[in-house]
């Protein structure tokens, strides 16, 4: 059953992303004070092409052929067979993944930027499936984010987004959705910490432009390969952590909602004119009011400029020939029929009126964002690398498997482990192990065990299969699961940072 005004709402979503996405993209990445109040570019009658976009169209492609539960393993296989950009978390995430790292490693390893920008603005997806249902459009925005954020301040700034705009089918009261989103994400994370910076500012009266100041003192990233304003280099805004992007943009984003105080416009022009990443930020916040207010908020002045068409830049477009939505119609008609696959898969109805918030069992979910998670029938296998996946001639490496017992009809048993590693490769206490299991619920049911993995010689990679089966259950079914330590050399050296050019060129590193 499709709620009345879904259509409406789901195509607000996209023709905002497009209208945000355009208005911000001319000058994205730039760090100076804007002064817009309409699109920038040479109107063409399209819109211009935003990766925001193009992920969650992925993430459709995935569902239509694997099915609504999806999780981060198979959103990771289409990430890095479709997705062409290289740089940033995308290009890392790629990186592990092809070397045979599992999500939330893919995100985590090497990843300087796992603190950026690239998860939270491809939420919107989740919520257009689990409209009024937070909790669950929250959930699969975490198995989306760990792919390329890992344990990052990234997952948890898709996490709130996905959860304030699934409740914003319900609820159209800007702050009551902040404080929502606010539930589903840790207290005392960087991102939680901005969300509730950027109200108090504004409920202290604070101006734009000292707004602005607060979070180029407190919250700015490095800039990288995009230009600084002479005033904000003077200022001493020119350089701060690599990656560290995603807190200062979610402030702009709940400043320039709240300053906004329901007018579209006025919200998104004021989040580009921060700075920053401006399409990602006006994309967001106009996506959101679509899904408050359907696409009837966006007057002919936003949308005929540009139209409905849906251009893409970041997707194969050899591989995926023929399978991209060509307009947000049609975009917003396939997600409709997820949306219905979705609500069938759990058993879901329309909101009923309970409470939006996290539930209790939410913030369990963060104990996943360090562990590669596998499930086969009466067993969940998590493989935790307990640190960097690397193996170092010489040095020993531990890792830890933590069993659980799901059976419903077995109470209890003994599970065979074996680690079959490759020549020259030494595991220890031993390469077979056994382990007592009853069911998780009688008190032996969740168990962890231990190997230390050794070698003396240097590889580029060592793959293992770790080998379970179940002594008297389960019909002695085997279970595998392969997985991959890295060899790695080379120690970074910190860049010098040279200006070749006017003021306005980009500071680039001496190479």
């Amino acid at each position: 059953m499709i709620m009345p005004s879904y259509l409406s709402r789901v195509s607000g979503c996209w023709l905002g992303k497009n209208i945000g996405g355009t208005l911000g993209m001319p000058m994205e990445w730039e760090r100076r004070a804007n002064s817009v109040t309409y699109y920038t570019h040479d109107l063409t009658g399209d819109p211009l092409p935003n990766d925001d976009l193009d992920i969650q169209i992925l993430w459709l492609l995935a569902m239509e052929e694997h099915g609504v539960d999806i999780d981060a393993k198979v959103l990771g296989a289409f990430f890095n067979q479709y997705m062409i950009f290289t740089h940033a978390e995308y290009g890392t995430a790629k990186t592990n993944l092809r070397a045979g790292l599992q999500p939330p490693v893919s995100g985590t390893f090497n990843n300087r930027f796992k603190d950026s920008c690239g998860s939270f603005i491809r939420a919107d997806i989740w919520a257009c499936l689990y409209p009024g249902h937070p909790a669950l459009a929250a959930k699969y925005a975490f198995e989306d984010a760990i792919v390329d954020h890992g344990d990052g301040e990234g997952v948890y700034a898709e996490v709130f987004v996905a959860a304030m705009e699934s409740a914003a089918f319900v609820i159209t009261d800007v702050r009551e959705l902040i404080r929502i989103g606010l539930t589903y994400i840790p207290d005392d994370c960087a991102v939680a910490r901005a969300v509730r910076d950027a109200v108090a500012t504004f409920d202290r009266g604070i101006p734009f432009e000292e707004s602005r100041e607060y979070i180029m003192q407190h919250y700015i990233g490095h800039i990288e390969w995009h230009p600084i304003s002479e005033e904000d280099e003077q200022k001493g805004y020119g350089e701060g952590p690599m990656g560290w992007d995603v807190p200062s943009n979610i402030m702009i984003i709940v400043y320039s909602l709240l300053l906004g105080g329901g007018d579209v416009e006025k919200a998104m022009c004021t989040a580009v004119n921060y700075g920053e990443d401006t399409d990602c930020t006006a994309g967001t916040i106009a996506a959101l009011y679509g899904l408050m207010y359907g696409r009837e908020i966006f007057s002919e002045k936003w949308t005929k400029p540009i139209g409905s068409k849906i251009v893409t830049i970041s997707i194969n477009p050899f591989l995926m020939y023929g399978k991209i939505p060509a307009t947000v119609d049609e975009l917003t008609e396939r997600v409709a029929k997820l949306h219905e696959a979705a609500f069938l898969f759990h058993g879901l109805s329309d909101w009923a009126g309970e409470s939006l918030d996290a539930p209790a069992w939410f913030r369990n979910i963060y104990d996943e964002m360090h562990v590669v998670r596998y499930f086969f029938p009466g067993l969940n296998v998590r493989l935790d690398y307990m640190g960097a996946p690397v193996l170092r001639p010489g040095e020993s490496k531990r890792i830890r498997f933590i069993l659980s017992n799901t059976s419903r009809a077995i109470t209890s048993d003994r599970l065979r482990v074996y680690l079959y590693a490759r020549s020259g490769v030494t595991v220890s206490p031993a390469a077979e192990q056994a382990v007592f299991l009853t069911m998780n619920h009688m008190g032996d049911g969740i168990k962890e065990i231990f190997y230390d993995i050794t070698s003396e010689h240097m590889a580029p990679g060592y793959r293992f299969v770790a080998e379970f089966v179940y002594e008297d259950s389960h019909n002695n079914q085997v279970m595998t699961i392969p997985f991959v330590l890295l060899g790695e050399s080379g120690q970074t050296l910190p860049p010098k940072w040279e200006k070749r050019g006017s003021r306005w060129t980009p500071n680039l590193p001496r190479i």
